[in-house]
């Protein structure tokens, strides 16, 4: 990129960024799920669906997830009255070994559930339909002959219609979380301090999102189509071309101090994906030790953070480096810490970018850490 051309590419990288403010991308709320990076699998999902379908189960929420289950079926006109629960269970194994996810009996009927999230409905229905039939036609004595439900609960609710000819019938998360919430927000209201009552609110929460992951509007892949080029250009004007500018400018700095034995490396990098890093170092050290400029773009508080890390560290060192760089630098409240690679850290923030102010902070910053690695650490060894 050319002197000429910068006022175009920088209009252009504008335009980009308030088109990008401007799209319509409505940003879901996030549950305890979306903290851990599991949460989406259908094991769990489906081991939590069954701990609240059954009134049983140490939750005090009733029957309310039973009862919305009962009224989604109603709704499809598969059965209106499930009589009363009898049995939850997950992976029930059938004759050959396969395994259903859920299986829900009541006194009118067995329900066979095939939770699905992503993978595609190529599981052995045939098999789950056989294991059904077998077990409501040895009825207890007395009893009266129940109804075999076979449902599969999907994103969409809508499965194959191969399958569909064989009496299954689709369910979304969406619909059902509909059902249960129905019920589950009067007893919330009869009983509002029960702990169990926020976790089975995020639970339902989580499945309605299920519904969302996977959404995506018009304008979002036009704006994709039209901007991939203007992104790929601006990433590469930040990473390959600015960040190497002011990489650079640091080190003409720190090399143009008066530095014992300095000779500045410089590496760049990313963390979290996109903020970068440019970490300084001295050639003459073997220490590892270095000081580190990270752009933040994740903290709308901190501009950029300044970490220094000493290598090979020790109790007198890190007490040596506190003292040396004195109380002007410790009332700013550092983070420091230690690592399990034998390196101390030690973090500042700061609230806006200057690139002179910053410069002279990794100089002084330098000053210290060489002084630090040449003459005090030099001096312990001997």
């Amino acid at each position: 990129m050319t002197k000429l051309n910068y006022t175009s590419y920088f209009d252009r990288f504008e335009a980009l960024i308030n088109e990008f403010r401007a799209l319509d991308s409505t940003e879901k709320e996030m549950n305890f799920f979306d903290v851990g990076v599991r949460g989406h699998f259908e094991n769990p999902t489906t081991e939590l669906l069954s701990f609240f379908l059954d009134p049983a189960k140490p939750h005090d929420l009733g029957d309310s997830f039973f009862k919305g289950l009962e009224a989604a079926i109603a709704k499809d006109k598969m059965l209106l009255d499930l009589g009363e629960l009898e049995s939850v269970e997950t992976e029930v194994v059938t004759q050959n070994g396969k395994r259903i996810d859920l299986v829900v009996e009541t006194e009118n009927a067995l329900i066979l559930i095939e939770c699905k999230i992503y993978h595609h409905q190529n599981n052995p229905f045939d098999e789950y339909t056989t294991f059904g039939n077998n077990r409501i036609s040895k009825p207890n004595q007395d009893s009266v002959p129940k109804k075999l439900i076979k449902l599969v609960l999907c994103l969409s609710g809508k499965i194959s219609p191969d399958l569909t000819a064989k009496d299954w019938q689709g369910l979304s998360y969406k619909d059902l979380v509909q059902h249960i919430e129905q019920n589950l927000s009067i007893t919330i209201l009869n009983n509002p301090y029960n702990k169990w009552a926020l976790f089975a609110r995020e639970f339902l929460l989580h499945l309605k999102g299920l519904n969302t992951m996977t959404k995506i509007n018009e304008n979002e892949i036009n704006f994709l189509t039209e901007n991939l080029d203007g992104f790929a250009q601006l990433s590469d004007y930040i990473y390959n071309d600015l960040m190497p500018k002011i990489g650079e400018q640091i080190k003409l700095k720190l090399n143009a101090s008066d530095l014992k034995d300095f000779n500045c490396k410089v590496k760049h990098s990313k963390w979290y994906y996109y903020e970068p890093v440019i970490r300084f170092s001295n050639l003459n050290w073997s220490t590892g030790s270095d000081i580190v400029l990270w752009l933040k773009a994740n903290d709308s508080e901190v501009a950029y953070k300044i970490n220094l890390h000493i290598g090979k560290q020790s109790d007198e060192l890190t007490e040596q480096f506190k003292a040396s760089i004195g109380d002007l630098w410790m009332d700013l409240q550092p983070e420091a810490w230690h690592e399990v690679n034998g390196y101390w850290g030690i973090s500042w923030s700061f609230k806006t970018f200057d690139l002179e102010a910053v410069s002279e902070q990794m100089v002084e910053l330098m000053r210290h850490l060489n002084d630090l690695e040449l003459n005090y650490r030099t001096g312990l060894v001997k």
